[in-house]
């Protein structure tokens, strides 16, 4: 397999990239269950799980757009135009769309006016009445799924034909 000279992220954006995915990945069950549970107490439990664990994202990805913008990371090493396009695109999507799903997820509460009842302790109702904000940020939170595959599988790709791109983040070889 040939390998490239990679530039590596420094520790702490690749602190930044991994909390980042873990809170991500714990927002795709929570979300999917709360939508569908009929048990209160266990949906009380995922919207506020959810609810925090979004937040700290929104946090993360303003940090991560600071340092995308101020110090940028160059794409690996021979990458076709198209492709370091493509690239580009994915992390900038990667980083933002989760601003957009906060902002959408918010509305959904503001529409249904589930915060106060998040606010006493109170399970949200199982089927929400106003549903615009809920199918925007349901669509949008399946198009971040197929966009976090799309990523995947970049990396993937890269890591089988062209070298060792997941050093950048700090996953190393066996030996």
């Amino acid at each position: 397999m040939p390998t490239r000279d990679v530039p590596v992220y420094p520790r702490y954006r690749q602190l930044l990239h991994w909390v980042s995915a873990a809170l991500i990945f714990l927002m795709i069950p929570t979300g999917l269950i709360m939508a569908r549970t009929l048990d209160d107490g266990l949906r009380l439990a995922l919207y506020q799980t959810h609810l925090l664990a979004g937040w700290a994202i929104v946090a993360l990805m303003l940090v991560r757009v600071v340092l995308r913008v101020r110090r940028p990371m160059p794409a690996p090493a021979g990458l076709a135009p198209w492709n370091r396009a493509l690239h580009g695109g994915v992390h900038w999507a990667v980083t933002l769309v989760p601003l957009a799903l906060a902002a959408s997820g918010t509305f959904a509460i503001l529409q249904n006016d589930i915060g106060p009842l998040l606010q006493a302790g109170s399970p949200p109702p199982a089927t929400l009445d106003v549903a615009q904000a809920r199918d925007a940020h349901q669509i949008g939170a399946y198009l971040f799924v197929a966009l976090l595959v799309m990523h995947v599988g970049g990396v993937l790709r890269y890591q089988m034909t062209r070298g060792d791109v997941l050093r950048r983040m700090g996953v190393r070889r066996a030996a």
